[in-house]
């Protein structure tokens, strides 16, 4: 009965109370009620840069796991790349890196790295069978480095120009910014991110080590507790913990085009099936409007950030696996009039951090 009771999915809904700006929480809460959520936190910005805050369980300064949002962190990180002439669009993995001179990995270009048109696999898992008790418990399966995913990549089957939406591609690509750059990942997104923006509540752990001791877990939709991800070699695709404080100061930087490598959020590339990305960010019409916008998961948390064209953003971080992409609705709802669940962003694009179906 008691293992029974472990993987039986709880209530649907938020659980606890909001706090904070309750008008946001009357909002914000039809688009958050798929599944099972033990905590979150949201922010919304407004056209004219009010920022609001709610939320349940937890309020704007608690950290969470953001998943792959962090790559719209790593396409950032190229775009400022590009503009301080440390790299080109156009430049290969093998002109950064030696051990991949020749290889079909190798001729793949920055510009196809950060808009998921390389045909590399989704994950960089090097013994995939190996890793299916840790992804059925949401334990962290990267645990892959650096030099043992680059001795991989030489063998790795590329389709330039074939959209496949990848962690490894996105793995590959901050590390080679931050090697064009004379440093490692974390170190360059504190460095050219973090600390110009103030984004003092932001972390990249490289390790289970670089977590404080009050860390807080994540939740599978039956409520059990899961354990942190910190990625491995796969940083740069979904490592970033964060709140929803620093990441409203993300989105209004990325808005205001104030943000350094603020353009990486320009369309680049049309999607088959409508909508286009950008250098990571991707952009799907949402009841007539076009959405910017980028989720995240990992074994215990879900995300999702996006803006719509008259300069409305939200962000809502939950610690369960439920997903909350349908906060895409709130930002094409009149402002101040709680919403419902209209159409959702397309699977395809919504990728979480991991997933083996």
């Amino acid at each position: 009965m008691l293992a029974l009771a472990a993987f039986t999915p709880w209530e649907r809904g938020l659980t606890t109370a909001p706090s904070g700006d309750a008008h946001l929480a009357a909002e914000l809460e039809p688009f958050l009620d798929s599944g099972y959520m033990r905590d979150a936190s949201a922010a919304a910005i407004e056209p004219d840069g009010t920022v609001r805050f709610t939320g349940w369980g937890a309020d704007e300064h608690d950290r969470f796991e953001i998943g792959s949002i962090t790559k719209t962190f790593t396409a950032a990180l190229l775009s400022d790349a590009i503009e301080r002439g440390e790299l080109t669009a156009e430049t290969t993995l093998g002109e950064v890196f030696a051990e991949l001179a020749g290889t079909s990995a190798g001729d793949l270009t920055m510009e196809q790295l950060a808009t998921q048109h390389t045909g590399l696999p989704k994950s960089a898992d090097s013994a995939p069978l190996t890793q299916l008790w840790k992804v059925y418990l949401r334990l962290d399966p990267y645990v892959e480095d650096l030099p043992s995913l680059l001795e991989r990549a030489q063998d790795f089957d590329t389709a330039p120009g074939t959209y496949v939406y990848s962690n490894t591609g996105v793995a590959l690509l901050g590390h080679a910014v931050a090697h064009a750059a004379g440093t490692e990942y974390p170190q360059l997104v504190h460095e050219r991110l973090l600390e110009p923006l103030g984004m003092e509540e932001t972390i990249v752990p490289e390790s289970r080590a670089d977590l404080p001791p009050d860390a807080p877990a994540g939740f599978t939709n039956s409520g059990m507790r899961t354990g942190p991800w910190t990625l491995g070699a796969s940083a740069p695709a979904g490592s970033i913990r964060s709140t929803a404080h620093d990441m409203a100061i993300w989105m209004q930087a990325v808005v205001a085009g104030d943000a350094p490598g603020a353009d990486a959020v320009e369309p680049r590339s049309e999607l088959e099936g409508g909508g286009a990305i950008g250098y990571a960010w991707h952009v799907t019409p949402l009841d007539g409007t076009d959405i910017t916008w980028h989720n995240g998961g990992t074994g215990g948390y879900r995300s999702y950030a996006g803006y719509s064209p008259d300069g409305r953003a939200v962000v809502v971080l939950s610690n369960t696996e439920t997903s909350v992409d349908a906060a895409a609705g709130y930002l094409t709802t009149q402002p101040g009039a709680a919403g419902g669940p209209g159409a959702q962003p397309e699977p395809e694009a919504a990728d979480d951090t991991i997933s083996k179906e």
